[in-house]
This record gives structure tokens, C-alpha cells and sequence, in this order.
């Protein structure tokens, strides 16, 4: 592989990453250009995710999702890393071809050392991760409490190899669910969705992720609070994730972790009536961001302080 390959396949990888929540047809020709053997095994995994999320989530070209996912697996070889696998099994599902599925349901299954069922459950979840964004409030909900069932059943109550993949899916879930528009976040099934995705996170979490994993875990169960109405659960989680922080983050490296938790604190402080509290909270994570002179993380920060003043409107 030439070394301009290899440069061309960096940059659309890179140029797909910043433009495809904004314009996914771009994105998609992007990913097109890509050959997957020009990419270095660490980049792989990314590409092998916007497969699924450009052209499967939001163009809904499953087929060619699965079509380009078999590519990564070629070029990664016998020894393909589990998120390429969970990444092929899921395209796989979307594009309804079973044989497929079965088949890299089975090489999950062995890499990651579980049962054939518990990797079918995790496919099944990574499936509908994909899945649920497009799909109305109830029925998003719904679909997601049935992905999320079966990891409630007896082999996930221990550790495995899917643990760190069931947490990233599950985060994936409650995140979005948790941005939906005011109105549907009256929907039954996807509060209900919602706050079962981010409570498995956190379990997940806990057994596969360290420090910053956990508080970050918190940052999730606040943010999905907050989303619900519940400003008594938001402000306990958002006040352990900073507990986690005060005690770890000795030099200050989660600088951003501290502004977002400081953030959904003062939103929940807020929303309990105890108002100077709040903009001491606000006041300091403003300041973090500040400092930070970021311009992707200030635009980050006003996305969410625009999302909380929305969410108050609606209340």
C-alpha cells in the first residue's frame, strides 16, 4: 500500500468524522473512497462504526453497509478485533442477510470467550442502536426495551468480554434517547428505555471501565435525569461523578468532565429551587470552558446549555 493511499484513506476518514451528523450524503461519498487495507488497524474500528451510522442509521443503505463491513473484515484478516466484528454482525442483521450473521455471531462468541446466545444478544443490541434514531418516540422505545431485555438474564449478571461493548451500546442509547425533542420525551416507553439503557451503562461500566469510565458512567445517569424531570437524581449522580474526579483527577487531566457534571449540577440545583447554589455551579463550569479556549468543546458546552434551556420551557 502506497503511502498516498494511505494518506487519502486518513483524510476522508478524517473529513467523514467531522461532517456526517451534518451532511450525511458527504459523509457517505467519503467512506466510499475509502479503501479499508489503507487504514491502519487502529483506524478501523471509526470507519467500520460510520459504515453502520452514515449509510445503515441515516441513509438506510443497509446493503451497502454489509457490503463495506465485509471489506473491513477482509482486510483485517482472521484475527479481527471484536468491535469490527460486532460492527460486521450488526450490518449484517440490518441488511437481513442470517447466514452472515450467524456466522460472525459465532467469531464474537469465540473472541470474546461467551456463550453463542449472549453474543446474539449483544448483535442484537448493537443492531438497534443503529436502528432507534429514526424511529418515532413510542416505537423507538419500544425497540430499545426489547434489545436491552435479554442483559438482564443470567450470563450477563457476570463479567464477560462483552462487557465493554455492552457499555458503550448502552450509553449509545440513552444518549440519544435523551435528546429527543420535549414532546417525546413524554413517551412511556422511552423514559422507560431510557432510564434502563443508562442504569446498564453504569453497570456495565463498573465491572468493565476505571475511574474515568465510572464518572463518566454518573455523567450519563444526570444527563439522562435531567431528561426526565427527575432534578433529585441528577444532581446525586452529577455530585458523584465530581466526587470521583476530586479524588482521581489529581492533575486536572478531565478538565471537560468537570464542566459537562458541573453543568447538569446546575441545571438540577436549578430546577430544585436553590438558585444561587446553581449559578455557583454554572459560574465555575462557564470558567472551565474558558480556560479551556477550545472552540469544538465551547461549541459543545452551548449545545448543551441550549438543550437545558429547552428542556426548562417545556416543563
Amino acid at each position: 500500500m502506497t503511502d498516498d493511499a494511505k494518506a487519502l484513506a486518513t483524510d476522508c476518514l478524517q473529513a467523514a468524522d467531522d461532517c456526517h451528523d451534518e451532511d450525511p450524503p458527504r459523509g457517505a461519498s467519503l467512506l466510499r473512497r475509502i479503501d479499508p487495507a489503507a487504514l491502519d488497524a487502529s483506524q478501523r474500528p471509526l470507519y467500520a462504526f460510520l459504515l453502520n451510522h452514515v449509510l445503515s442509521e441515516k441513509l438506510g443503505l443497509h446493503l451497502e453497509a454489509w457490503q463495506g463491513q465485509q471489506a473491513v473484515l477482509e482486510s483485517a484478516g482472521p484475527q479481527a478485533p471484536l468491535p469490527l466484528l460486532r460492527h460486521a454482525a450488526a450490518a449484517a442483521r440490518l441488511a437481513g442477510d442470517a447466514a452472515g450473521e450467524d456466522r460472525l455471531t459465532a467469531r464474537l462468541a469465540t473472541a470474546a470467550g461467551t456463550g453463542p446466545a449472549q453474543a446474539c444478544d449483544l448483535v442484537g443490541l448493537a443492531a438497534t442502536s443503529f436502528r432507534v434514531p429514526a424511529l418515532a418516540a413510542e416505537a423507538a422505545g419500544e425497540a430499545a426495551m426489547g434489545a436491552l431485555a435479554p442483559l438482564r438474564g443470567v450470563a450477563w449478571q457476570r463479567a464477560s468480554g462483552l462487557d465493554a461493548a455492552a457499555g458503550i451500546l448502552t450509553n449509545n442509547i440513552a444518549s440519544d434517547l435523551a435528546e429527543r425533542a420535549p414532546h417525546e420525551l413524554r413517551s412511556t416507553p422511552l423514559r422507560l428505555a431510557m432510564a434502563e439503557a443508562a442504569t446498564l451503562a453504569q453497570g456495565f461500566w463498573h465491572r468493565a471501565g476505571q475511574w474515568v469510565q465510572h464518572e463518566r458512567a454518573h455523567y450519563l445517569r444526570a444527563l439522562v435525569a435531567n431528561a426526565l424531570g427527575d432534578a433529585a437524581e441528577a444532581e446525586l449522580q452529577a455530585r458523584a461523578g465530581l466526587v470521583l474526579l476530586e479524588s482521581f483527577d489529581r492533575e486536572q487531566q478531565e478538565r471537560v468532565d468537570q464542566a459537562f457534571l458541573r453543568l447538569e449540577l446546575s441545571h438540577a440545583l436549578a430546577r430544585q429551587g436553590q438558585a444561587v447554589d446553581a449559578q455557583v455551579e454554572r459560574t465555575q463550569a462557564d470558567a472551565l470552558v474558558e480556560a479551556l479556549d477550545d472552540p469544538s468543546i465551547s461549541a459543545w458546552y452551548g449545545r448543551r446549555v441550549a438543550r437545558q434551556a429547552t428542556l426548562d420551557a417545556a416543563a
